[in-house]
């Protein structure tokens, strides 16, 4: 049997209203030679209805309905399914430029890589120009061309995890590159299930360590990243800090103990950057009282308890200054006025 050149993951929960316009840019690709796996992960609405009748419409649709696990548990179950020489992620309520799958095909064979990587576009963000280049901060910058190995220790491992300035590292986002499956398979690469926000930040980080090269397209292009409100959550997420107390845990039980490179500042970093990230649920709380106490909360888990502070180390505003110097001193009251 013939494999297919892609296959294309798509995760599926609660995006009834965009699931079309995703699985259309899919159908209608330049390159065809495709395997499209769409997994409904659960979802409440019409979603399972619209994958089970796009499965009579087009044989390269394989569909699978699992009960609601999260985004890493969808992925990890497409990826159980998946053929395909390579394999893609596409999130549900994001499209594709009608040429995408056929340039980053055409990229991987070129130069032979383990991953190609590209700039996505913004499309639909407000304040920003539409269908703008997906820029993120300049410690996190790539340039166009081949990263070797060595490259890769060089210029990408310093940033792998997370930054002095406290942001992710320079590679995330699993949507935002094409893989070759044996490559994943090889290293045994998938999502950890326990890890429910930024799942993707250990995923790439691990992809980028286990591989011998990739290509970085810089020029917008492949993927409209699409501004949904509903997903991009304006209210409290309370299980922010115990997801984020996974992530610290598997990404120092996978790089602490690394012996091509000492992980041990990125690993620092990545600490303060979740403490950070936990912290800012706060503006999500109305009152004073609520603040307050979900900041005492978080003060006194004994993981932020046990991390130590070096200023020295980061290169962030005073006002992040003055907030990680109020969390080492457990001043939630004034944490909860901020």
């Amino acid at each position: 049997m013939k494999i297919p050149s892609i296959s294309i993951i798509i995760p599926i929960y609660k995006v009834e209203k965009y699931l079309k316009r995703c699985v259309e840019s899919v159908r209608k690709q330049t390159l065809t030679d495709l395997e499209i796996i769409l997994v409904d992960d659960g979802s409440p609405d019409d979603c399972p209805r619209i994958c089970d009748e796009y499965l009579k419409e087009d044989s390269r649709i394989k569909v699978i309905h699992k009960q609601n696990g999260g985004l890493a548990s969808a992925r990890n179950a497409g990826m159980n399914m998946a053929t395909g020489k390579y394999i893609f992620f596409l999130d549900s309520d994001d499209w594709l430029e009608l040429d995408g799958m056929q340039r980053l095909y055409e990229t991987a064979e070129k130069y032979q890589v383990d991953f190609v990587r590209y700039r996505a576009i913004r499309t639909g963000w407000p304040g920003m120009e539409e269908n703008a280049p997906c820029m993120v901060e300049e410690i996190r910058e790539l340039q166009q061309g081949l990263y070797e190995k060595d490259r890769i220790i060089k210029e990408i491992y310093p940033r792998l995890l997370a930054t002095s300035q406290l942001t992710m590292g320079a590679v995330v986002g699993a949507w935002g590159s094409l893989y070759r499956n044996d490559f994943l398979r090889k290293n045994q690469l998938s999502f950890y299930e326990e890890v429910k926000f930024s799942e993707d930040l250990i995923f790439s980080a691990n992809v980028v360590r286990a591989a011998n090269n990739f290509y970085f397209i810089d020029t917008p292009c492949v993927y409209h990243y699409f501004y949904n409100p509903n997903s991009i959550s304006k209210s409290f997420r309370e299980g922010r800090w115990d997801s984020c107390k996974s992530l610290i845990h598997y990404c120092e039980k996978d790089f602490a103990n690394d012996t091509t490179y000492d992980f041990k500042r990125e690993l620092y970093y990545l600490r303060w950057f979740c403490i950070m990230l936990a912290l800012n649920e706060r503006k999500y709380l109305k009152g004073y009282s609520e603040k307050r106490a979900y900041c005492k909360k978080l003060l006194n888990d004994p993981v932020i308890r046990s991390t130590k502070l070096r200023l020295s180390y980061f290169n962030v505003t005073w006002k992040q200054k003055v907030v990680m110097i109020l969390v080492r001193w457990k001043m939630s009251g004034f944490l909860a006025r901020l």
